[in-house]
């Protein structure tokens, strides 16, 4: 069983600087499971790295590449972190991990590299957060384990219909996944461990009747399942294939939570060649929590290019997209995607003299949030299939945002 590309971009959408390769290798870690696919080269030996050779240079085209010097890194390495999403604000970090193995070496052994490290950055808005993580890969990538702790305080607005409120989260976590794939197939099947204790208020007190809402503190604890499937030719940029996952996650006291709720969720992505410079990818997801106690901070929301983080949010939650990619010059890219998403059951708006008051719509009535754009993208490192570009989004609410993004902006997790 071989491996190929990583899938790296972060659900909250932190990005690397823009310092080369050091910018993405850092990414690669920004994903909770790294994840791993098939051959590099259709089959064929890997050519052994000539040291005296430019690392930086392709010996194919004699374009910039950076596949040689990451068949060469392995040991520790120092990553910046740059950080563009709305909810949060600008901001940056760095990241010291440690690579056991140089990319080069696990493609022999057919297996991604197992990865150590510490992290932490800070946003303009006073969040902070820094964890401690192990990414292992086992038995020629048969077994994946993921082991992190951190501690995080975090800025950020939520909303109650169309009323923000800026909340401040204090929280300190635990977590460790493992997954096992199922013989020779595409198949993973796994589990995993979250302990957090937090505590969460109101930034902005002028409103003193929602309170009530916006505060917790306790520790939330949760057993997840979850199974997978993998087909796409490659992770970073997939031109054919299909991703699917479905993950069950249970806040029980029997864990340690003091809240008892479920939280669900599934994708699929599909990709599609429609020529040899023209791709065309395909997104749905859904989440959904369940529960009489479930925290206002749990509550799926709409992810999407040019939409902030917790900016719709509701019981139930589902979403599509679609991306298309034009390469109109060797090595680049240019990007076009549009998506729409909906939340629906249980929502929360504020009344002046009730507070917060609970609502629900069906799937029908409720809103559609459309979100759309466009990027460019280049060839980092062809051995490896890395692209590296930017995204421009809005949103109906014409906010703007960027977005650093290597591979698929599409999270794989």
């Amino acid at each position: 069983m071989s491996w190929r590309r990583f899938s790296i971009r972060s659900r909250f959408r932190v990005a690397g600087c823009c310092s080369g390769p050091l910018f993405l290798l850092f990414l690669l870690l920004h994903s909770p499971t790294v994840q791993a696919q098939k051959a590099v080269t259709d089959g064929q030996p890997q050519e052994k790295q000539d040291p005296q050779k430019n690392l930086f240079v392709s010996s194919e085209d004699g374009k910039f590449d950076i596949s040689g010097f990451l068949s060469q890194k392995y040991g520790f390495m120092p990553m910046p972190i740059m950080i563009t999403e709305p909810a949060i604000g600008y901001g940056g970090g760095l990241n010291l991990m440690f690579l056991h193995d140089s990319l080069g070496q696990t493609l022999e052994e057919k297996s991604p590299p197992s990865i150590s490290g510490v992290a932490g950055g800070g946003t303009e808005n006073g969040t902070l957060a820094g964890l401690g993580y192990h990414l292992g890969f086992w038995k020629e990538d048969s077994i994946r384990t993921v082991t992190a702790a951190g501690a995080a305080n975090i800025n950020a607005d939520f909303y109650l219909k169309d009323q923000a409120e800026d909340i401040n989260i204090k929280t300190w976590f635990l977590y460790q996944e493992g997954m096992f794939r199922l013989q020779q197939t595409d198949f993973f099947l796994g589990a995993n461990y979250l302990y957090a204790d937090l505590e969460t208020k109101r930034n902005n007190n002028e409103t003193l009747n929602l309170d009530e809402y916006y505060t917790a503190e306790g520790s939330l604890s949760a057993l997840g399942l979850l199974l997978q499937y993998d087909t796409r030719d490659s992770i970073f940029t997939p031109s054919s294939g299909m991703f699917a996952r479905a993950t069950a996650r249970y806040f029980a006291n029997g864990f340690g939570s003091k809240r008892d709720f479920q939280r669900y969720s599934g994708k699929l992505f599909s990709y599609f060649s429609v020529s040899s410079t023209v791709n065309l990818g395909f997104r749905v997801e859904a989440e959904s929590v369940s529960g009489d106690r479930v925290p206002f901070f749990s509550y799926p929301f709409i992810m999407l290019r040019g939409i902030p983080s917790m900016r719709y949010q509701g019981e139930h939650m589902i979403l599509a997209e679609t991306e298309l990619r034009w390469e109109f010059i060797p090595r680049w890219n240019l990007v076009f995607f549009l998506g729409a998403g909906r939340v629906f059951g249980d929502q929360f708006q504020f009344e002046e003299e009730q507070g917060v008051v609970e609502y629900n719509d069906s799937l029908g009535e409720a809103e559609s949030h459309p979100a759309g754009g466009m990027g460019f993208r280049y060839e980092l490192a062809r051995k490896y299939g890395l692209w590296a570009g930017l995204d421009f989004a809005t949103s109906e609410a014409r906010d703007f945002s960027f977005y650093i993004t290597v591979g698929s902006a599409w999270l794989a997790f």
